[in-house]
């Protein structure tokens, strides 16, 4: 298939929410990790799980879990750091385009609470073991009678009913007891999963509306502007070449984001300003503007991994060319 220009074009708007998809991973994973999303929603699915607080307060003291909430304590991970080290590289290569930024975050500070250093992730094998272990600190390792009389000592609840539920199934075999209390974890856990998963879109529509009104990223206005220049078209094509051939960037990094977005015609163009946010507000968007601005940030909440896999397949139909002729044909 030949190059057209609404081809070209497609490309170039792929080529944009492909990168600024990156900046959004990048500053999502951000405000995730600031906030201790996972964590926190961690903390209230268990919360629920195990509604007897005793018991719960067991749990957490129970030698498994409580080795892991004391790695995740602030100061043992290098994740923040990771994030904000990513997110310096983005702005070096970004920096001229939209005008300096506000400085990036500290990290956050030392927390002792029990929720700030709660896991973000738990094993259903690790919570079926720590559970049972928890129903008598006494007896940390009961058989199936134990476990059936402290679990009727319980006041009625959703861990109660659970562990009653399980004890049937496991027909007096304490291995599969715990195989169906992990396997009932780990159902609630992908329920909770859809649920972060849902908080987190919105959270990243949000992200990707920041982004395209900081970059100026008005998918109409890019779409416009590339049709009607094809030396611009052939520069952002060059571009797609090269991101195509290096692949995604390995932990969604993108070292050489500025090269990649020079050519599109996006950013704010201030002669008398050089702040983007004071440029950005000299005047009122128009309807049009705005319109591009919600375009861009809903391509941009589907994410990078999306966007490559679909410029490459654009990248793959507009180098293939025109299909051969048979060879039977032209000698007819």
């Amino acid at each position: 298939m030949f190059p057209t220009p609404a081809m070209d074009v497609a490309i170039g708007l792929i080529l944009m929410y492909l990168m600024l998809s990156l900046l959004c991973t990048v500053v999502n994973e951000f405000i995730a990790t600031k906030l201790s999303l996972r964590s926190k929603s961690l903390a209230a699915a268990i919360e629920q799980l195990i509604d007897d607080k005793t018991l719960r307060d067991t749990f957490y003291k129970h030698g498994v879990i409580a080795g892991a909430m004391e790695v995740t304590k602030p100061g043992t991970q290098s994740t923040v750091s990771a994030v904000i080290s990513m997110a310096s590289t983005i702005a070096g290569g970004v920096k001229g385009m939209i005008g300096r930024g506000p400085a990036a975050p500290p990290p956050p500070a030392p927390n002792a609470s029990q929720k700030a250093n709660h896991p973000s992730y738990l094993a259903g094998g690790t919570v079926a073991l720590a559970l049972i272990g928890s129903l008598d600190p006494a007896n940390p390792l009961p058989g199936i009678a134990e476990i059936k009389k402290a679990a009727l000592a319980l006041p009625a609840g959703t861990v109660r009913d659970a562990l009653l539920s399980n004890l049937m199934v496991a027909n007096n075999d304490v291995d599969k007891l715990r195989t169906s209390i992990a396997t009932w974890y780990d159902d609630s856990m992908e329920r909770l999963s859809g649920a972060y998963k849902r908080q987190l879109k919105w959270i990243t529509m949000l992200i990707g509306l920041a982004v395209a009104v900081a970059f100026n990223a008005d998918s109409l206005k890019v779409a416009t502007t590339l049709w009607n220049d094809p030396d611009r078209r052939a520069l952002v094509v060059e571009s797609a070449t090269k991101v195509v051939q290096e692949g995604l960037p390995k932990g969604g990094q993108p070292g050489n984001t500025g090269e990649m977005l020079r050519p599109l015609p996006i950013g704010w163009n201030c002669v008398t300003t050089p702040s983007a946010w004071k440029c950005a507000t000299m005047e009122p968007p128009t309807t049009m503007q705005i319109a591009g601005w919600l375009l861009t940030a809903a391509a941009l909440s589907l994410g990078a991994p999306f966007w490559f896999d679909l410029l490459s397949k654009f990248m793959n139909v507009r180098g293939a060319g025109a299909k051969p002729a048979r060879a039977d044909a032209q000698a007819s």
